[in-house]
């Protein structure tokens, strides 16, 4: 189960957290651009869009490097708990593509985020499920991983807007609703990537040193 504290894997994962945390620095300032009336901002929010995108794929990245590790505990699950997050990639991916190129509204192009994360937040929760029942990560660090992933899981609900193509309602009680899941996404899941490539970075420099 090296893949758990490779090198490797600490780098993967402070890249998930650290593209995470810009696209939310980048929505923070599109948001204060478009009430403060300062159009220079106004790029930021494509920008976030596509940083969600690379997240996402960066995740898919991390999922797949710890692949082997997870089969070796998930013998039957693993594949399936695979393609669940390049699955979800795909969708944050292609929310992405529908609003930075006018295909759809902010609600539809929604749905697809919060729904592609949730997906992602499946394998997070069985990741670090069975790292805590292994031992292989701290108990902290496994705790926070649920919980952010617990929340991630509830863009789920957003499937209801795909399947029957809600757009063009910014506030729908549905969209506010899997907006919950947002805590997970955008505070909690890069919190516990970039404490995971601590935790395992550190390692390997204390293995280093001795």
């Amino acid at each position: 189960m090296n893949e758990f504290v490779s090198r490797g894997t600490g780098v993967m994962a402070l890249a998930v957290g650290m593209s995470s945390l810009l696209a939310v620095a980048a929505l923070i300032l599109f948001f204060v651009g478009l009430f403060q009336g300062i159009p220079s901002l106004s790029p930021l929010g494509g920008l976030n869009d596509s940083l969600n995108a690379l997240t996402s794929l960066l995740s898919a990245a991390l999922a797949t490097a710890l692949y082997p590790a997870l089969k070796r505990l998930i013998p039957r699950g693993s594949l399936l708990l695979l393609l669940c997050v390049w699955l979800g990639a795909g969708a944050v991916s292609y929310g992405s593509w529908l609003i930075i190129n006018g295909r759809s509204d902010l609600e539809l192009s929604s749905y697809y985020y919060f729904v592609g994360n949730g997906l992602i937040g499946i394998w997070a929760w069985a990741l670090n499920r069975s790292a805590r029942q292994q031992g292989v990560w701290s108990p902290g660090l496994t705790q926070l991983g649920m919980i952010a992933s617990g929340c991630m899981m509830v863009g789920l609900l957003g499937l209801y807007g795909i399947l029957f193509g809600f757009d063009g309602s910014r506030y729908s009680p549905l969209l506010l609703l899997s907006g919950i899941s947002y805590l997970g996404i955008g505070f909690l899941y890069p919190a516990w990537g970039i404490q995971l490539a601590r935790w395992i970075l550190s390692i390997d420099h204390a293995m280093q040193r001795s």
